[in-house]
């Protein structure tokens, strides 16, 4: 009974035979196809993704250029924005200059003086500063206040050699050491003046002045001895 089972096994497989078998040709050919497929995609990712790397480059470009402009406009704000203030304030400054100088053309030497160090106080490094300080010395020789005279004629020529002032400071100084008793250094300033503005206006007075601190004459007329 057993063996007629097996035999009836058997007979199926020999009566129905294998149609099915793999087709190893058309199943590579699907994977070719896959993966030309796959290629193809691949390819179109990696234009997708350099078409997205070129708009961010513009993008970055164009971030930057507002940024520039941005940091232009703010920095061309301030520029205006200081400017002004720096005009505002030389017109200030210019404003008490100018008045100090018409105080002291009008004999007004206080007023002058406090103004001349109103100046100073508050514009220190301003385009007249350094006419100040002549200014403000000859007020203080003209008040015969020789001390404060002699230390604003110093600090005017320690700062300003190249003034054009300058060679008028060495005659008012001299004048001024002349006051304090000190011949020796207003000989000195004036023997300077000779030799470095030999061609000065006041090279006359001063070669009379010299004269003066040699042969001394009365100091009244030394006073009288003045340049502008």
């Amino acid at each position: 009974m057993c063996h007629l089972g097996l035999v009836a096994f058997l007979s199926i497989f020999v009566c129905h035979p294998v149609s099915a078998g793999i087709n190893t040709e058309k199943v590579v050919m699907d994977h070719n196809q896959k993966i030309k497929r796959l290629v193809r995609k691949n390819k179109a990712l990696l234009g997708k993704i350099e078409l997205l790397e070129q708009q961010q480059k513009i993008s970055t470009g164009k971030i930057k250029e507002l940024f520039n402009l941005i940091t232009y406009q703010k920095s061309n704000a301030t520029i205006v924005k200081t400017t002004l203030r720096v005009r505002e304030y030389d017109q200030k400054a210019k404003r008490i200059y100018t008045q100090a100088r018409s105080l002291l053309v009008t004999d007004q030497y206080d007023q002058a003086i406090n103004l001349f160090k109103q100046y100073l106080a508050t514009y220190p490094n301003n385009n007249h500063t350094p006419d100040v300080y002549y200014w403000l010395a000859k007020s203080y020789l003209t008040k015969e206040d020789f001390y404060n005279a002699r230390n604003t004629f110093v600090v005017f020529q320690q700062q300003n050699p190249l003034h054009y002032k300058f060679s008028n400071s060495l005659f008012e100084l001299a004048k001024v050491y002349i006051e304090l008793n000190q011949q020796d250094k207003a000989r000195s300033l004036l023997s300077a003046m000779l030799v470095k503005f030999p061609s000065h206006k006041a090279i006359n007075r001063a070669k009379q002045l010299l004269s003066k601190i040699i042969t001394p004459n009365p100091k009244s007329k030394i006073n009288k001895l003045t340049i502008n």
